[in-house]
C-alpha cells in the first residue's frame, strides 16, 4: 500500500509491504536507480545506515513493547532520503507512522518529524514500563512476593529488548550528523545532534530502570528467602513439638500396658 504527501515542496512515500511496481515508481519519483531502492521489498534483520552521492538509506528497528500483535520484540521502518524526497517502508501496521501528517507548523521537515515521533513512542513506552514496575515494587513490599516473580522477570526482559534494539542509535546519529550534513547541509546535522541528545536522555533513564529491576528482583529473592526460612522453622519447631509429644503419649501407652 502506498501513500504520497506533500509539503513545503518535498515528497513523503509511505509504503507498507510494498509491491515491486510500487518501490519502482517510488524510486524514480526520487530520482534513484531500482537497485538503490530494492532492499525494501523485504525486511532485513539488522540496522543499516549508508550514503550514496546525493541519498542515505536507513534500516532502523524500534521496541514494539505494547503494539506486536505477534509479541515481536521490534518493528522495522526503512528511510530513504534525498533533498526533496522521504520514502519510508515498514512490513506491518505502526500507528505512530500512520497517524503522523507534516503540516506547515512542522519546522524540521519530514525526516525529523517522523524520527522525533518514533523516538517519541520509545519514551511513552519507557514511562510505560516505568509506572508498571512502581506497581510491582508496591505489591512487592505488601507481602505478595511470589506474585512479582513473574511481573519482575517480564519487565527485565523487556528492558533487555529495549537495550539491544537501540544500542545502534548513537551509531546512526553521530553518522547522520556528519555524513548527512555534508549530503544534505548544515541544519540537517543539527537536528540530528539534537535528536542524539535526546535519545541520550532515554538511554540514561533507561538504565536506571534496568539497575531498579535487577536490585527489585534481588530483594524479591531476599525477601522470599527471609519468609521459606521462617517457614521451615516453624515446621522444625512444630515437628519436634509433635516427636516429643508422640513419645510421651507412647510412654504412657506402655506404662498402661504393663499395669
Amino acid at each position: 500500500m502506498k501513500s504520497v504527501y506533500n509539503h513545503k515542496g518535498a515528497f513523503w512515500i509511505d509504503l507498507e509491504s510494498p509491491s515491486q511496481d510500487e518501490v519502482m515508481e517510488a524510486a524514480k519519483t526520487a530520482g534513484l536507480d531500482l537497485q538503490t531502492v530494492e532492499d525494501l521489498l523485504s525486511p532485513s534483520l539488522k540496522h543499516k545506515i549508508e550514503f550514496g552521492k546525493d541519498h542515505a538509506y536507513l534500516v532502523l528497528h524500534f521496541p514494539a513493547y505494547g503494539e506486536s500483535k505477534n509479541d515481536d520484540a521490534a518493528y522495522e521502518v526503512d528511510f530513504i532520503l534525498t533533498k526533496n524526497v522521504v520514502i519510508t517502508t515498514r512490513y506491518e501496521r505502526v500507528e505512530v507512522i500512520e497517524k503522523f501528517r507534516p503540516t506547515e507548523e512542522s519546522e524540521n521537515g519530514i525526516f525529523f518529524g517522523l524520527l522525533s515521533e518514533l523516538l517519541g513512542n520509545f519514551e511513552r513506552k519507557l514511562s510505560s514500563v516505568d509506572h508498571w514496575v512502581r506497581d510491582v515494587e508496591k505489591k512487592m513490599f505488601s507481602g505478595h512476593e511470589k506474585d512479582t516473580i513473574f511481573d519482575l522477570s517480564e519487565a527485565s526482559r523487556h528492558l533487555i529488548d529495549f537495550r539491544k534494539i537501540t544500542a545502534i542509535y548513537p551509531e546512526v546519529f553521530d553518522a547522520l550528523a556528519v555524513e548527512g550534513g555534508e549530503i544534505f547541509g548544515k541544519k540537517f546535522s543539527e537536528l540530528s545532534k539534537e535528536m542524539a541528545e535526546r535519545f541520550e536522555k532515554s538511554r540514561t533513564k533507561l538504565e536506571v530502570l534496568f539497575e531498579t529491576v535487577h536490585e527489585l528482583r534481588e530483594t524479591n529473592n531476599s525477601l522470599l528467602s527471609t519468609k521459606q526460612n521462617e517457614s521451615m522453622k516453624m515446621l522444625t519447631v512444630i515437628t519436634v513439638i509433635a516427636t516429643i509429644l508422640v513419645g510421651i503419649a507412647l510412654i504412657w501407652v506402655g506404662i498402661l500396658a504393663l499395669k
